[in-house]
C-alpha cells in the first residue's frame, strides 16, 4: 500500500482557536459577505430601474410640453388676400398644416384613372373625390347587391312556403268536403248511439 502524507498551511488560523471555530467563523463570515454582496446588488438594480423609469418620465413630460409651447407659440407668415396680394398674416403652424392638407385632399392632382396627372388639363379628380368614386364605389355596389341577394332569396323562400301552406290547407279542405269526413263521423256518431240504446 501506498501512503501519502498532506501538509496544510493555514494562515488564517489563529493559535488559540480550534480547527472546527475558525472553520465556522471562516464560513459565516462568507456567506454574510455573499448575502450583503446580493442584497447590494439587488437593491442598486431595483433603484437604478426606478431612477431610469422617474428619468424617462421626467424627461419625456419636460420634451412633450415644451414642443406642445413652442408648437403653440409657432406661427408662419402666410397670404391673406390671394396669389396676387401682398398682404401677409402669421397664423399658428397646426392651423397652417390643417389648411394645407385640405388643399391637398381637395386640389384636382389626378386623372380619371387615379394616377398623378401630368398637365394641369389631364387634372380631373381630387384625392378625396377619387377615393369616392372608386373605392366607395365598389363597396357599396357589392354590399347593395349581396343585400339585394339576400333579400331576394328571402322574399323567394318566404313566398314558396306561404304557397306551400296555402295548398296544404286547400288540399286539406278539398279532401275532407270529397270524402265527406264531416258526415261518415256523423253517421258513425249515430250508429254508436244506436248500438248503445239497443244494448
Amino acid at each position: 500500500m501506498a501512503t501519502v502524507k498532506i501538509e496544510l498551511e493555514l494562515d488564517w488560523l489563529n493559535e488559540d482557536e480550534s480547527l472546527d471555530e475558525s472553520i465556522k467563523s471562516e464560513v459565516i463570515a462568507n456567506l454574510q459577505n455573499r448575502l450583503i454582496k446580493n442584497a447590494e446588488n439587488q437593491i442598486s438594480n431595483k433603484l437604478n430601474a426606478q431612477l431610469e423609469e422617474i428619468a424617462d418620465r421626467v424627461s419625456s413630460s419636460f420634451i412633450e410640453k415644451t414642443l406642445e409651447s413652442k408648437i403653440e407659440d409657432l406661427q408662419i407668415p402666410h397670404k391673406s388676400g390671394g396669389y396676387w396680394s401682398s398682404e401677409i398674416e402669421y397664423i399658428p403652424i397646426s392651423q397652417y398644416i390643417g389648411m394645407k392638407y385640405e388643399e391637398h385632399l381637395t386640389k384636382k392632382s389626378l386623372d380619371e384613372y387615379g394616377r398623378e396627372a401630368k398637365y394641369s388639363s389631364d387634372a380631373k379628380l381630387s384625392i378625396s373625390e377619387y377615393f369616392i368614386k372608386n373605392y366607395l364605389a365598389k363597396e357599396l355596389t357589392g354590399k347593395v347587391s349581396a343585400m339585394i341577394q339576400t333579400a331576394r332569396k328571402d322574399a323567394e323562400e318566404t313566398i314558396v312556403k306561404a304557397l306551400e301552406n296555402n295548398l296544404k290547407e286547400q288540399l286539406s279542405v278539398d279532401i275532407i268536403q270529397r270524402l265527406n269526413i264531416p258526415q261518415m263521423l256523423e253517421s258513425l256518431q249515430n250508429k254508436a248511439a244506436e248500438l248503445d240504446t239497443t244494448k
